[in-house]
């Protein structure tokens, strides 16, 4: 067990591995699309403002392009306080002259450069630009040079440099942590699975050592008297086979268990006739008993699979018959519901404590006043396996004024 347990372990970590990089995978790459889809967009945007105010700068000539820089004349139709501009003017002997409202532009003089009709970044000064260059409209050697201050796009650079590595470690650490919780919730099903065979395994070991420490004994004193005639050892031997019969109606449940929960090929048959069968199999069983099973079953079409619902019904009336008494009725009722079949099988027998309702269809289970009735624990235990392998619910209420009531709905479909 403790292997098993190791390799429980073993297994969540490689799931929280798993869960590790591919959550990095996934979210870093949605978050690095992001910034740099905001940040590109953003550039764009930029670009192609400055794309659009160079194209209405194109349509005034040159003189009225640098009277709107020297101030001489009105303002130009196509002024813009997001944008400035200025003009270059390429004279015959290579040397140029660069005129803009700007004082700030014409004082740090910005180089010419660039290729036409296309936008670049360009430090001026101690400040960063997005620019864009087009030649003047009908004037060889004269350009517009449209600039807007980029020093946002260039702060945002940065910061993206110096909180790289602190955000890189946080988001790894969120990642871990959510692949831990991620790889909890895809283990817990094998955990749970493995715990309950554990403790299936504990349970069924402790029920099998009572009675095989009565047969060994029994068999023991028989063996100390071996002259000693058959009458005289009877109560042993007939102990041994009460033992013998206990376990083989014990391992007879575990097997209804086993297939209650397979999926077996289905013998389809109608939902009120498998009921109808099994109630008139036990009217003469209940009778025997001086018990009264009565039964109101309605029609009900829904196609299920025959056996099983004979197998659940048996599992129920031997539940309720083993723990009536002389005298006591048992009722058994078949609804035609909108959502499907809903079977009941009620008592006036001993009945179950109501904190105990939930718990008797555990395993070995055995209700605190039913401890001294013979029995295994796992006949309800058989039943509840056969209703969720139907995908039906089942549930145990107490039957007013005394006794029990299991309710059964399995659902048309």
């Amino acid at each position: 067990m403790a292997k098993l347990d190791k390799n429980l372990k073993k297994q969540w970590l490689i799931f929280t591995l798993i869960n590790t990089l591919l959550l990095i995978a996934v979210l870093g790459a949605f978050m690095a699309g992001f910034v740099v889809f905001s940040a590109r967009s953003t550039e764009n945007a930029m670009k192609k403002g400055i794309a659009e105010y160079a194209a209405t700068l194109k349509k005034n000539d040159l003189q009225s392009l640098l009277d709107a820089c020297r101030s001489e004349s009105g303002n130009l139709d196509a002024n813009n306080p997001a944008y400035d501009f200025g003009i270059y003017v390429v004279r015959s002997d290579g040397s140029y002259g660069f005129y803009s409202k700007n004082d700030y532009l014409v004082k740090n003089s910005p180089i010419i450069g660039g290729r036409s009709d296309t936008c670049e970044r360009m430090t001026i000064g101690s400040h960063e630009y997005m620019t864009y260059t087009t030649a003047v409209t009908d004037n060889a050697g004269a350009y517009i040079k449209v600039f807007v201050c980029a020093d946002f796009l260039t702060e945002a650079s940065a910061n993206v440099k110096k909180y790289s590595i602190p955000f890189a470690i946080a988001f790894a650490v969120l990642c871990v942590a959510m692949a831990l919780a991620l790889g909890q919730i895809e283990i817990k099903p094998i955990t749970d699975n493995y715990y309950k065979q554990k403790a299936f395994i504990n349970d069924m070991s402790h029920e099998i050592r009572t009675p095989l420490a009565i047969i060994k004994g029994n068999l023991e004193n028989v063996l100390a008297t071996p002259d000693a005639s058959v009458s005289r050892v009877s109560d042993e031997l007939n102990a041994c086979l009460d033992e013998v019969d206990y376990m083989t109606t014990m391992s007879t449940g575990l097997l209804n268990i086993v297939r209650g929960e397979s999926k077996s090929i289905k013998k389809e048959g109608i939902m009120s006739e498998a009921v109808t069968e099994v109630v008139d199999l036990f009217a003469d069983v209940a009778a025997l008993g001086n018990k009264s099973l009565i039964a109101c079953v309605e029609y009900c079409d829904i196609q299920v699979d025959k056996e099983k619902i004979k197998q659940l019904l048996t599992a129920l009336l031997d539940n309720a018959i083993k723990y009536t008494r002389d005298g006591d009725r048992i009722t058994v009722k078949l609804k035609n519901a909108k959502e499907g079949c809903l079977l009941s099988v009620a008592d006036t027998g001993i009945g179950v404590e109501k904190g105990e309702l939930d718990k008797i269809f555990d395993r070995f289970y055995r209700a605190e006043n039913a401890k001294e009735i013979n029995g295994t624990g796992l006949g309800l235990a058989v039943a509840k396996s056969i209703v969720e392998s139907m995908n039906g619910t089942i549930k145990a209420v107490q039957n007013i004024p005394e006794g029990l009531e299991i309710d059964v709905a399995i659902k048309r479909g």
